[in-house]
């Protein structure tokens, strides 16, 4: 080991002999205290790990001179212990009992008895006994709930205390039901688990829509290793399929969300007051995110009461040799960054087996000689001088500071310009300035305004509404109502009256959904537009056949608002133009370095008030009946055609 060690030694000096010797633009320290030279791990607190880059390139671990220490993030060591069929498999209906003995067929430890059964749809009880290698049964687990339902819902493994077993008696109870065939048991081995400390889970904003709850989390950090998520949950009774993800950008640039956890949650009851309950998805990755979206899909069933929950983690280790005691910094907060190559994973498993003394730093602060390092020092935001006469709308960008801003499309933007935001132009000094889409999209709300319309005569069961928004055309991602009706099932139907180029009317459906609201649960209508354009005003309606009409109210349309980013050197005014429907899509040499323009420190821009340009396109015009002198001519066309028809039809035969 002291050979490995001294190994060791020459190989890290020899990696920080290129050390970097700026660290002014690292935001972030930890002071860590060395009390002996040797292999250290060093724990990095979630704090730390919250504001580095989701792939840790930016730690670095600095001695006391400054020095940059090579270091390997080890990984969280997870084994399964598998899983094997028992021996000596043995079924007997005793009484109102069904027994099933078996032997073990494994010298390891075992954590769990799992049954192997067709049956569907049932919930029963099970004792299990252990048989020890002294041939004495003791008692390991009393009244276990076991079930199965419908959806793939089950609990047939049953934890028990971990020890080596030679045999098992599981006991069924069927003095409630009839008894289930049972077809093998099996023995879950001890996993070898990691070290995971848990950190409280906050619950965020709380959506209700197509029979799914979008429940908001928050880890308390990015970039933790998460074995699992736990919730409180209220409910007596319940089962739910639960999904995490977090909001990710596709190679297009476009958000999407990814899945990183999936899972059943249930709770049900047995006989003689016994429960069963499962609360908790697996996890087993770094979530690269702090904001997390949990996804509860309740179909018919209410909407579960979620208390609270928690994370659990495995702790973020880097190992590294320490040459001297003294005191060491972490440092990181620098998206820049490049990320180091230490070439220490050939010696990954000799690391694993050289111990050290562990150690956690103290708490994270500011550098006191942090400065902002120029963004993009080698971008030049100029772009190609542009013919601005095909656009029709220009707003100016206010609070614009040198360096990368980000400007948030708002309502109005996203109403005139294309659904593709091809016709976006930043304009400065008569010039473009290239910009990228940032793919994190937020969602924004706009209030509308209810107006109940009166009764069609010939439609007296139909109920309509005058739905008036603040903006037109805007593509809106969904529509949201409430009722204070306590109980209706109806269906809602949004439209709009159009006209073609005749002046001849037709009604054009922007939307329906089915709205279900039961006694005691605040349901909201949900009408999914998926992206569709919204006229200012519109009418929504629903026929309450025999049943009293409902009110509406709270219409709420919620739009996905996405930014650009773009870096300026220049305090110049700055315009951002649209409404072009025949320009081609920009195609701007910075997106070679979209991850770093995305990744930098970036100043919020808004937008000013808009300015028309010229007739908008998109504007419907009214049917021109043209000049007097036009239809004077035509009707004098039309003379001269009938007295030529009437010469050359034959005369009638004189009688």
């Amino acid at each position: 080991m002291k050979t490995f060690v001294a190994g060791l030694s020459l190989v890290c000096a020899a990696l920080s002999a290129a050390q970097e010797a700026d660290w002014t633009a690292w935001q972030w320290e930890a002071p860590v205290e060395i009390e002996e030279s040797g292999m250290v791990r060093l724990e990095v607190p979630p704090m730390l790990l919250d504001v580095s880059r989701p792939d840790l390139g930016d730690l670095r671990v600095l001695s006391a001179g400054a020095a940059e220490t090579p270091y390997l993030v080890e990984e969280p060591v997870r084994r399964t212990g598998g899983v094997r069929d028992a021996a000596e498999f043995k079924v007997v209906l005793s009484g109102r009992s069904t027994v099933i003995e078996v032997t073990s067929g494994s010298a390891g430890l075992i954590e769990a008895v799992q049954l192997v059964s067709p049956a569907r749809d049932f919930l029963k009880a099970v004792n299990i006994d252990g048989l020890t290698s002294g041939g004495e049964w003791r008692k390991l687990a009393e009244n276990e709930v076991i079930f199965r339902q419908s959806g793939d819902v089950e609990r047939l493994r049953i934890p028990i205390a971990a020890g080596v077993w030679e045999g098992f008696r599981l006991t069924v109870d069927d003095e409630r039901t009839p008894p289930v065939p049972f077809t093998g048991v099996r023995v879950v081995l001890s996993a070898e688990k990691p070290p995971t400390t848990e950190l409280p889970l906050v619950l965020g904003e709380r959506k209700e829509a197509g029979g799914e709850t979008r429940l908001a989390l928050d880890l308390g950090a990015a970039n933790l290793t998460v074995a699992e998520l736990r919730f409180v949950i209220a409910d007596a009774v319940f089962s739910r399929a639960c999904t995490l993800g977090f909001e990710t950008a596709a190679p297009d640039g476009k958000p999407r969300m990814e899945t990183f956890g999936a899972g059943v949650l249930y709770r049900v009851a047995g006989d003689r007051g016994t429960s069963a309950e499962e609360l908790v998805i697996p996890v087993h990755r770094r979530i690269p995110n702090r904001h997390v979206i949990a996804v509860f899909r309740n179909g018919d069933s209410p909407p579960l009461t979620i208390r609270s929950g928690g994370v659990r983690c495995a702790p973020t280790v880097l190992a590294f040799h320490a040459a001297q005691a003294g005191t060491c910094r972490l440092i990181t907060g620098n998206p820049g960054a490049k990320t180091q190559g230490y070439d220490l994973n050939p010696l990954r498993g000799a690391l694993a087996k050289a111990g050290g003394q562990g150690i956690q730093p103290g708490p994270p602060r500011a550098k006191p000689d942090y400065r902002k390092p120029p963004a993009l020092p080698g971008v030049q935001p100029a772009g190609a001088g542009i013919d601005l006469a095909g656009w029709s709308r220009r707003r100016p960008v206010e609070s614009v500071t040198t360096g990368v801003i980000r400007i948030e499309l708002d309502a109005r933007a996203l109403a005139g310009c294309r659904a593709d935001l091809g016709d976006l132009r930043l304009i400065q000094n008569r010039r473009q300035i290239p910009y990228l889409i940032k793919p994190d999209s937020v969602g924004r709300e706009l209030k509308a305004s209810v107006v109940p319309l009166p009764n069609d005569p010939k439609s007296p069961t139909v109920s309509r509404w005058k739905i008036a928004l603040p903006v037109d055309g805007v593509p809106a991602v969904d529509l949201t109502a409430n009722s204070p009706a306590p109980m209706f099932t109806r269906r809602l139907v949004a439209s709009v009256e159009r006209k073609d180029e005749l002046g001849n009317s037709w009604r054009e459906e922007l939307g329906a959904a089915d709205w279900t609201k039961s006694e005691g649960a605040e349901v909201p209508l949900v009408l999914h537009l998926h992206g569709r354009r919204l006229p200012r005003e519109f009418t929504m309606e629903t026929d309450h056949g025999d049943n009293p009409p409902i009110a509406v109210e709270n219409v709420t349309v919620r739009f996905a608002a996405p930014s650009i980013a773009a870096k300026l050197t220049d305090d110049a005014p700055l315009f951002l133009y649209y409404g072009n429907p025949k320009v081609a899509m920009p195609q701007y040499d910075l997106r070679l370095v979209r991850s770093a323009l995305l990744a930098a420190d970036q100043q919020a821009a808004a937008l000013g008030a808009e300015e028309p340009l010229k007739p908008d396109s998109k504007t419907k015009r009214g049917v021109d009946a043209g000049s007097p002198w036009l239809w004077l001519a035509l009707g004098g066309v039309v003379v001269v055609l009938l007295v030529i028809v009437a010469r050359l039809l034959p005369r009638p035969a004189a009688v």
